[in-house]
């Protein structure tokens, strides 16, 4: 089930975060709305992995949207708007208009004038590019013959998200060689799709085997190996 080839794909992060709005303004609301200061955020709104539209993850896009709102009394952001998605139809306004709302800005102390105190917030989202290339490494040579213990998926390895969402694929990780035959350094290199939680599972999978070290030479300590884990739904 697993194999050294490399997917050559660069594993995604979803960056989200929130600023000064600073798209162009398309009427004389938003241009109101962008003349605002960002909020003070005293609960600052946490964004997930799940939060990336999956419209824009099957198509590789990334994007922002700008939310403008009110603060409540008690700082929840109410009456939220989206004003921009950039590009369109992907999803990322609704996707940030519930980002915002689950978090809760600075008002002043009596509350007084907060119903009224508008603020609006750009939120990007980004999947990250292509790692620059690196010096290559010394590689590992013959590494489905030198498994001590195998790396062996579970049902439960299978990614909550990708379940939810039906999907399979697969990741690449890569590791360096320990003298112990224990795989180290472990890092995701791949992931398709991207952002489906295939990367993360992947290491804890190769993490649980071991490289025989009677194979294993002092001088090949720290050389790397490259396994790809594939998941299938059915």
């Amino acid at each position: 089930m697993i194999s050294p080839t490399k997917l050559g794909l660069a594993l995604s992060a979803l960056v989200i975060a929130s600023g000064v709005v600073a798209s162009p303004p398309a009427s004389s609301a938003q241009e109101a709305d962008q003349a605002l200061a960002p909020p003070r955020w005293s609960v600052p709104p946490q964004a997930s992995v799940d939060d990336f539209p999956e419209a824009a993850l099957q198509a590789d896009v990334s994007g922002a949207a700008v939310i403008a709102c009110d603060a409540a009394p008690d700082g929840r952001p109410v009456n939220c708007e989206v004003r921009s998605e950039t590009p369109p139809g992907m999803g990322f306004g609704p996707a940030a208009l519930g980002i915002v709302q689950r978090g809760r800005v600075v008002v002043s102390d009596n509350g007084a004038d907060a119903a009224s105190r508008r603020f609006a917030v750009r939120v990007p989202f980004n999947l990250a590019p292509e790692p620059p290339p690196q010096e290559p490494a010394r590689t590992l040579a013959n590494i489905e013959s030198r498994w001590l213990t195998p790396p062996q998926p579970k049902a439960s390895d299978y990614p909550q998200r990708a379940v939810d969402r039906g999907l399979s694929g697969g990741a690449a990780v890569r590791c360096e060689v320990a003298l112990s035959g224990k795989p180290t350094n472990c890092v995701v290199i791949g992931e398709v799709p991207r952002g489906s939680g295939f990367g993360e599972a992947a290491v804890k999978i190769v993490l649980r085997g071991r490289l025989d070290p009677a194979t294993i030479k002092p001088d090949e300590v720290g050389s790397t190996f490259v396994v790809t884990v594939p998941f299938s739904i059915h």
